[in-house]
């Protein structure tokens, strides 16, 4: 059972989402878009982490190094739109450049890119964590009178921060996890965990685009 849900029910919800955001496409805004596009390039990226690593019975963390580098990229752009209205903001730009130099120097001298980057992706959870909560603080500045749940980019922004909150924890201990964890159901326990919070995150993502189709 704890195979199907972390390895057909929680990678297929990804699907929720690019429908809802697919059949109002047209009316999107660029940061729903942007969205979209993060939600492409993960489903497509762990699909083929999938491939390799359990029927092709290879190595798959370099893809987990490269989803690591375009997921913060990704997202990084939403937040720029999201929070900054000047067209060119060099902070984004900054902590981009320094986010992929990091992950080059840890893959050349400290974690292969055939190892998991939980350096990086400890990193990465940081970065959109904060961003997170500054949309939150930016939105409740605003106005005391606002519905922040009548936005789509609330339940976005939530399960966003969700995610990379919950998975802070699994990235930061996941080499030790993997070294001193030899039960196989302790193991998966710990995983699914982390299913579940990309479900969640899915499930969030599903409504906001829901919201927005809804309230067209």
């Amino acid at each position: 059972m704890k195979d199907t849900y972390m390895g057909v029910i929680v990678p297929a919800s990804i699907l929720l989402p690019i429908f809802f955001a697919l059949v109002r496409w047209k009316s999107l805004t660029l940061e729903r878009k942007i969205l979209f596009w993060y939600l492409i390039m993960s489903g497509i990226i762990n699909l083929a982490a999938t491939l390799i690593g359990k029927y092709w019975h290879q190595n798959n963390m370099p893809l987990v190094h490269i989803l690591t580098v375009l997921e913060v990229l990704i997202l990084l752009r939403f937040y720029k739109k999201l929070l900054s209205h000047r067209k060119k903001n060099n902070l984004y730009f900054g902590i981009a450049l320094f986010f992929i130099t990091l992950c080059i120097v840890n893959a050349l001298f400290f974690q292969s890119i055939y190892t998991y980057c939980s350096y990086t992706r400890s990193l990465a959870a940081i970065l959109l964590m904060v961003f997170a909560m500054n949309y939150f603080a930016k939105v409740a500045a605003e106005s005391e009178d606002i519905k922040i749940i009548t936005f789509p980019e609330f339940y976005f922004n939530t399960g966003i921060f969700l995610y990379y909150s919950g998975a802070f924890i699994l990235f930061i201990f996941s080499n030790f996890t993997l070294i001193n964890i030899k039960s196989k159901d302790d193991f998966l326990i710990i995983w699914c965990f982390h299913a579940s919070l990309i479900f969640l995150m899915n499930i969030l993502f599903s409504i906001g685009f829901f919201y927005e189709f809804s309230n067209r």
